[in-house]
């Protein structure tokens, strides 16, 4: 390369590098800081929503609990002992008090230990016990009132008591509180996907069930949820988790709430994704429109500076280099003509060789082997001349013949795994030997997609999603249905409107429905919804079995 060339060249790639330089620097510096901001908004987001969960959870449970104690005192001050130790009167008592289904049974016990009356599922087990040794006896004689830790004592069986002892000591109501319906004041925490909520106590023994299946809480946990507790119930991450801690029965227990890390920043790793794409397709743009105005800039200077030279032989350079791209776009084209020639001729000959009898050709097979890889190298061939002229073809949208169970049943496949993770079962009904569709089946799965994630959200936990197809006139229907609250009416006008989602923020962007309308209506058919006589919502998306007219342009981006 001529120095003067080297030159020009250097400028081009400095100018460009430059110019890539200043515009890109700052663009993934504004990313970069936005991505850690709205990261630690998140988290901080994620973490006070955690805080204030444990906060309401404390209360309602220590709220719950005081009730119970609340209760048995009150019964204390209207019945003296030898009333309560009358079976007839100690059941109708029960029966007042469990109304709503709090506690399993009632005992009465005295100073010493005693077990005078008990009414409830145990009797067998608890007839005639002393508990005078009991730690939880020790405690309720002590201080009044007292709500234990879970244990087995007598019974063999896990559960919870709440005492209360009059005031002078002499005697003990107790009731035992129905695991199930405690465990699930914890149990009902919203915690999200792969979180966990539980109570522990002092000793790190886990007074409720683990949804991760923890069985016990380490030292080193403990202390830390200790601290949590101690500093007001504030959230911080630990591991892949975020934790929150606060403490309940009178700081006996610990409520501990973690949420997962990944799945309460699946949105904004989505949303990162998606920036971060954006930003490199940006960063490509600068460059290539950075390189085409340097080169652009830099060849007129280059070219203006030869012609003020008058360098001759440099101009006639530049005229062998047009000369040769001409030449390259033309000699692909003329070797296209012999190109097809020599195919056809090929074809002629494999029609010949079909009349011709084998057995009378001594290298039969091997002039059909031979015919195949003419072809194939002309094909070769083909795909060379056509890179050469820079030809590349764009494939627009075109509907093709559809098996709509088909097409429906690959979408809920793959949606089965995450559907039995929280429990919701998929019926099918398929219609057998339904008319094959004229559609797009990428874009009809799009709809089939939203359409059940919509009702997974909408059935929550533990229910039921029904997917039938049906042939209803010239139109073939796939019914959605949930088992879900429904669609209220005021939700009903707004249901398609850009934007507009019933889902906690930050879940939806309300575009799912919207966007699905539109592709059905590119396809030629509609969506619908109503609400089931006998509860949750249908969703319904209607093709017809003739092939609807191509649209002008390529259907709406998918949500």
């Amino acid at each position: 390369m001529r120095p003067r060339e080297a030159y020009y060249t250097r400028q081009k790639y400095l100018f460009a590098l430059v110019l890539s330089v200043v515009s890109i620097v700052p663009l993934l510096a504004l990313n970069y800081n936005a991505s850690r901001f709205y990261r630690e908004s998140w988290m901080e987001k994620t973490a006070l929503e955690l805080a204030t969960l444990a906060g309401d959870r404390q209360a309602l449970i220590d709220r719950f609990l005081q009730t119970q104690e609340d209760q048995l005192a009150g019964y204390l001050s209207l019945y003296d002992p030898q009333t309560l130790t009358d079976k007839a009167r100690l059941a109708a008592l029960f029966e007042a008090m469990n109304r709503t289904g709090v506690i399993t049974d009632l005992g009465v016990i005295d100073r010493r230990g005693d077990h005078l009356a008990y009414h409830g599922p145990f009797e067998a087990e608890l007839a005639g016990k002393n508990y005078a040794r009991t730690e939880w006896f020790a405690e309720v004689m002590r201080d009044g009132r007292y709500v234990s830790d879970v244990f087995s004592g007598y019974r063999r069986v896990p559960h919870l008591i709440v005492a209360v002892a009059d005031p002078g000591r002499n005697w003990i109501l107790r009731a035992t509180i129905n695991s199930a319906l405690f465990n699930s004041l914890v149990a009902s925490a919203n915690v999200g996907p792969g979180g966990d909520a539980f109570i522990v106590n002092r000793r790190g023994e886990l007074q409720t069930p683990s949804r991760l299946g923890l069985t016990a809480v380490k030292p080193e946990a403990l202390r830390f949820f200790a601290s949590l507790a101690e500093g007001g119930g504030r959230a911080r991450p630990m591991g892949e988790l975020i934790h929150s801690a606060t403490p309940l029965n009178g700081g006996q227990w610990l409520l501990v709430l973690e949420t997962n890390v990944a799945a309460s920043l699946a949105s904004y790793d989505k949303a990162r994704r998606l920036d971060t794409a954006l930003v490199a397709a940006a960063a490509l743009a600068i460059v290539l429109v950075a390189a085409f105005l340097m080169r652009s800039m830099v060849g007129k200077l280059e070219r203006a500076d030869r012609e003020r030279t008058l360098l001759t032989n440099q101009v006639r350079e530049v005229e062998k280099l047009a000369l040769i791209g001409r030449l390259s776009a033309s000699v692909a084209h003329e070797i296209n003509n012999p190109l097809q020639i020599i195919s056809d001729q090929a074809g002629l000959m494999d029609d010949l060789m079909e009349e011709e009898r084998p057995e009378a050709i001594v290298h039969f097979k091997d002039y059909r082997d031979a015919l195949g890889k003419i072809r194939t190298q002309i094909g070769r061939t083909r795909t060379i001349t056509h890179r050469l002229l820079g030809f590349s073809r764009s494939q627009g949208y075109e509907p093709a013949e559809t098996d709509i169970n088909q097409a429906v049943e690959e979408t809920v496949a793959l949606l089965e795994h995450e559907a039995g993770r929280h429990r919701i079962a998929i019926e099918r009904r398929y219609q057998e030997g339904l008319p094959p569709v004229f559609t797009d089946a990428a874009q009809l799965q799009q709809v089939v997609l939203n359409i059940l994630h919509n009702a997974m959200d909408a059935t929550g936990r533990d229910g039921l999603i029904e997917v039938a197809s049906r042939l209803e006139g010239d139109r073939v229907v796939v019914d959605f249905a949930d088992s879900g609250p429904g669609l209220p009416a005021e939700m009903m006008a707004h249901l398609y409107d850009p934007f507009f989602t019933t889902k906690p923020k930050g879940k939806g962007t309300g575009l799912g429905l919207f966007v699905s309308r539109e592709i059905m209506a590119t396809l030629g058919g509609r969506l619908t919804a109503a609400n089931r006589p006998q509860g949750g919502a249908v969703f319904s998306i209607c093709l017809p079995r003739q092939r609807p007219p191509a649209p002008a342009t390529p259907p709406t981006e998918q949500a």
